[in-house]
């Protein structure tokens, strides 16, 4: 579904992304580790079209996508939910969730997106009327995913969901996101986390200095010893 070819970027002078290349199959969930600065939202706002690439190509669904517009990318089915959320703060549950679907196509679903949101996260319905920047850090999490399933997304990207939230809510939300998967949206997910993202992924990708250093299956990452020893403080 996504398919990522010696992809170069940066930001001015600096490059960040160097001949990066991976690829994400049609109903996968995919995750992307890397340490801060190890280029992984770099590597998802290239894939978004926020950032604009230097050489390399990108694919999604059987097209090219990295001469397009980001508003075309969304409209194609590829949506992210940004680090930080990016709430639409002063506006209600109830108003970001809509603004999720802007399109055509999903406005005419949108009754439908909107139970299907409040069935994946019933806190969302209970506190509709509520503005989003005074809910808590896993509850405005929740609502970044829900605004971007108004999108009907073929393929989900999640830049860091679990980051400031508590372990319990953290198990939640990966809960969540697997639920989605299963319902039939491809994610890609980048996360810190390891060992949430490995025990929830099919397979995985580790990122360092904007390069792939290793990859595999997401059970064969998390029994690697090099990656304990590196990413979870485990050593044999």
């Amino acid at each position: 579904m996504l398919k990522v070819s010696n992809l170069v970027a940066g930001y001015g002078n600096i490059q960040i992304l160097r001949n990066l290349s991976f690829e994400v199959k049609r109903g996968e969930l995919v995750t992307i580790l890397g340490t801060n600065g190890a280029g992984k939202t770099t590597t998802m706002r290239a894939i978004s079209g926020i950032l604009p690439l230097t050489s390399g190509e990108i694919h999604f669904d059987g097209q090219p996508i990295h001469k397009k517009t980001t508003e075309q990318i969304v409209k194609s089915g590829l949506i992210q939910v940004p680090e930080g959320r990016k709430l639409f703060s002063d506006m209600t549950v109830l108003e970001n969730l809509e603004l999720g679907a802007f399109t055509k196509h999903t406005r005419k679903n949108l009754q439908k997106n909107m139970d299907y949101c409040f069935e994946l996260f019933p806190i969302l319905k209970e506190r509709k009327t509520q503005i989003a920047g005074t809910m808590s850090g896993g509850q405005q999490q929740m609502l970044a995913i829900g605004r971007a399933l108004m999108s009907e997304p073929k393929l989900l990207i999640l830049d860091e969901p679990s980051i400031g939230l508590s372990p319990l809510l953290t198990q939640q939300v990966f809960d969540i996101i697997s639920e989605i998967k299963e319902n039939g949206v491809t994610v890609l997910l980048v996360e810190q986390n390891v060992n949430q993202a490995l025990s929830h992924a099919d397979r995985g990708y580790v990122l360092e200095n904007g390069e792939i250093v290793m990859e595999g299956m997401a059970k064969d990452l998390l029994n690697d010893e090099k990656l304990k020893a590196s990413y979870l403080g485990i050593t044999t």
